[in-house]
């Protein structure tokens, strides 16, 4: 009886465990195109930590980054990137307020949002929506290509005199493997 108990109690954990790790990191990675342009969505999954959270809510800025890269397959030869990409979010709570302002940079583009809910700026910065990534006629059509996505939030920028008065203060950082879409051809895309 005792071992059957530790058995079950074992496959709970287990399947808890393996549950968890699979839900975290770059998730529903989609290729697809748009007025010449290749683009991409993903999500991402499990990163928001409660420490995270926690620090956030404390007034310690955040940077999520999103690093995209663009891969051209080669038979029997190393892949070659073929473009990369990054994403920056950078998140503050302003504890006056009690809003959370995020900042998106992608490229030269910068965009700004105020969110009244850690909820919904979680669900915002956790979206890849259609970010365009290289026009359709710098692709070879006889080409295979595929997209990794790698993310990694770290802490921000501190104010000048936390710097230095909270140097021994230890921050979360949390960065996930890198995603890779499925292979395809420009014919492939929808």
């Amino acid at each position: 009886m005792f071992r059957f108990i530790l058995t079950i109690i074992a496959a709970i954990l287990i399947s808890t465990s393996t549950a968890n790790a699979v839900q975290r990191g770059i998730t529903n990675i989609e290729i697809s195109h748009n007025a010449g342009e290749l683009l991409v969505t993903a999500e991402y999954k499990g990163g928001f930590t409660p420490e995270i959270k926690q620090e956030i809510i404390s007034g310690v800025s955040r940077e999520l980054f999103y690093y995209i890269v663009l891969q051209s397959v080669l038979p029997k030869w190393f892949d070659v990137e073929k473009l990369s990409e990054t994403i920056k979010y950078n998140l503050k709570y302003d504890i006056l307020k009690k809003q959370y302002l995020v900042t998106r940079t992608v490229g030269s583009a910068r965009e700004e949002q105020v969110f009244d809910s850690y909820d919904e700026m979680v669900e915002w910065v956790s979206k890849i929506d259609k970010i365009s990534l290289i026009p359709l006629n710098s692709l070879n059509k006889r080409y295979k290509y595929y997209v990794s996505i790698k993310a990694e939030i770290k802490a921000g920028e501190l104010p000048f005199l936390l710097r230095y008065l909270l140097f021994f203060f230890p921050y979360s950082k949390f960065s996930t493997d890198w995603a890779h879409s499925t292979e395809f051809m420009l014919k492939d895309l929808r």
